[in-house]
């Protein structure tokens, strides 16, 4: 579980580096695992943060994660896998779409103070950025926007991760 939270922290902050311009940061939480250490700050970056309750839907956005420890890439890949087919309700990471696969595949190693934006562009792309340098990009063939059910689906990677960001994104 642990090191399926780390890879999702990474995905997370992969996305803001593309259009943080058209965005607006809607909410920030420090990511802790087992409620016992911190793996980094997350932030959920819409363009209307009074609609984070879309934040499933094709809407532009990014996840961020600014990391406070090491993370091995492939220790992303394998959380960033599993939490898509587990919320998805697929049947293994072979039934993914290509763009999810594509991104989810994408993560390499990262070091504390580092961080990932994941950002998608409904019907052009889903991206992955490390410290703003793009790793990734996977045209959107309509799935893109599901990515984002590692962080905000029905069995998220931390549960109170995802409330609190939503919870603040609605205040504002």
């Amino acid at each position: 579980m642990m090191r399926a939270g780390l890879t999702l922290c990474l995905l997370v902050t992969a996305f803001a580096s593309a259009d943080a311009t058209a965005l607006e940061r809607c909410s920030e939480v420090e990511l802790k695992v087992m409620g016992l250490f911190s793996v980094g700050t997350a932030s959920l970056h819409l363009t209307d943060c009074s609609e984070s309750d879309r934040v499933l839907e094709r809407v532009p956005k990014m996840f961020s994660l600014e990391l406070d420890r090491d993370m091995a890439g492939q220790d992303l890949v394998d959380s960033a896998n599993e939490l898509l087919v587990e919320n998805l309700g697929i049947s293994s990471r072979d039934a993914l779409p290509e763009e999810l696969a594509c991104l989810a595949n994408a993560y390499i190693d990262a070091e504390d103070g580092e961080r990932f934006d994941v950002s998608y562009e409904p019907d052009e792309r889903l991206a992955l950025y490390r410290n703003g340098e793009l790793l990734e990009e996977c045209p959107d063939r309509g799935h893109g926007h599901e990515y984002f059910q590692i962080w905000f689906g029905e069995k998220p990677f931390n549960d109170r991760m995802k409330k609190r960001l939503l919870e603040q994104a609605g205040r504002r």
